[in-house]
């Protein structure tokens, strides 16, 4: 009798003390905004951080972002519902070539507007690979040009070194290349396929080059400048195979070429799997403007033309305060400023909405004291004279919300193409 008493007091106590805490006031959560930043780069290779700031610039959150990690970033006393901007700071020291100096760049990207749990994926999204290319010539006199695409040039094939050529090549697993020899005018070729290690050799007689089709495919350019391109054959787009159809790589210091059209060379007998161009060049004239774009082609478009919209004007104030007026449908607008001095370079863009007016004026966020106590410049905004202001289209995709989020999840290298992107670029 005794234990079923002592029982059932226990049982009035637990009941007792259930009742007092269901009836209690409840605790309700911390509403709050936050986002997600997915580091997928190892900190031996670039320190990341992130900060959030209101409409006035102030800044409301901070965090370093842990190398192969995933950080979450809140703005205490906010709400789900509010709107931030968050810009990522990348830090990345490296030797200066040749130099033995060791080089700090520090580049910030501001995403405008962004709303709760939005996620922003830093990795590389590099999906080529390098080869040491060794061609040796045998049964030729002479080698009076050679176009090794995507190949930086080590040492060019001739009589002094008996005809070996040395590169270092980009590519998917296929690398070709034309060659003029024997003072011969038309162009002749060869092809190496699944090349995956980092060097490979090959000896190639004067039998083995097959001949070109004498006269290349043209497409025009909007502008006479020097060009930066890469045109690309498809292989197969959902493995990100391709093949180059483009020139050599620039040697530092070297020669610049300028042209308005691109002469389009190519082994025949590929798959018919469209063409993929990435270009951007700049009319340094006065009133010049710059012009890129990344788009895919079913078949070799025979021109490129300027977008259908521009940038009017834009001037800067007290440092921070940019102020923009354009013309015609804008997706997103970037404006860069730089700072350059000794061994720090500062870079940093801000992604915005156009406006339907026109006009779009921003001003950059306050820099937080971790930032500031290390860099000077940045904490001043001593940046060089000027703003460079992108404008950009996407075929594919609708204004700036859709394309900013495309942007910050950096899930395929291609998304710029897939989307169909080109864009104008000035500079004031």
């Amino acid at each position: 009798m005794a234990i079923r008493l002592y029982q059932f007091i226990l049982l009035l106590l637990f009941l007792a003390v259930g009742c007092q805490k269901n009836d209690g006031p409840e605790i309700p959560e911390t509403a709050v905004f936050s986002i997600n930043v997915h580091n997928e780069v190892d900190i031996l290779h670039a320190q990341y951080a992130v900060f959030l700031s209101d409409k006035n610039g102030q800044t409301k959150a901070f965090r370093w972002i842990p190398g192969s990690d995933t950080a979450r970033v809140m703005v205490p006393g906010s709400e789900p519902t509010d709107r931030f901007d968050c810009t990522v700071v990348k830090i990345e020291p490296f030797l200066a070539p040749g130099t033995g100096v060791r080089d700090t760049t520090v580049s910030l990207t501001t995403y405008t507007n962004l709303y709760n749990g939005a996620n922003i994926h830093l990795h590389e999204t590099n999906y080529l690979k390098s080869t040491d290319l060794s061609l040796k010539f045998t049964g030729v006199s002479s080698v009076d040009s050679i176009v090794v695409p995507q190949g930086l040039t080590f040492a060019f094939p001739q009589a002094g070194n008996n005809f070996e050529g040395q590169y270092r090549v980009l590519h998917t697993g296929r690398i070709w290349f034309r060659v003029r020899v024997n003072g011969e005018s038309t162009w002749r070729y060869a092809f190496f396929e699944n090349i995956n290690d980092a060097s490979y050799s090959a000896t190639v007689d004067l039998t083995d080059l097959q001949p070109l089709p004498p006269n290349p495919a043209l497409v025009s350019l909007p502008l006479l400048t020097d060009w930066n391109f890469e045109l690309d054959r498809v292989i197969d787009l959902d493995k990100k195979e391709f093949l180059s159809l483009g020139g050599n790589q620039r040697i530092p210091g070297g020669p610049i070429p300028v042209f308005d059209q691109l002469n389009v060379y190519e082994p025949p007998s590929l798959p018919q799997n469209g063409y993929r161009l990435r270009i951007s060049g700049f009319d340094t004239n006065p009133g010049g403007y710059g012009y890129v774009c990344d788009k895919f082609f079913q078949d070799l478009p025979t021109g490129l033309q300027s977008p259908n919209f521009d940038i009017l004007t834009a001037s800067v104030a007290d440092g921070r305060w940019v102020s923009i007026q354009c013309s015609g449908f804008i997706d997103l607008l970037a404006f860069t400023r730089r700072y350059t001095g000794g061994t720090l370079a500062i870079s940093w863009e801000a992604l915005v909405a156009s406006s339907n007016s026109g006009a779009v004026n921003y001003r950059l966020p306050n820099v937080p004291a971790e930032l500031g106590d290390l860099y000077a410049v940045l904490k001043n905004y001593a940046f060089n004279p000027g703003v460079e202001v992108r404008a950009e289209g996407y075929d594919k995709l609708n204004a700036y919300p859709e394309v900013v989020a495309r942007m910050m999840l950096k899930d395929n290298p291609l998304w710029q193409m897939d989307a169909g992107y080109f864009g104008k670029i000035r500079k004031f």
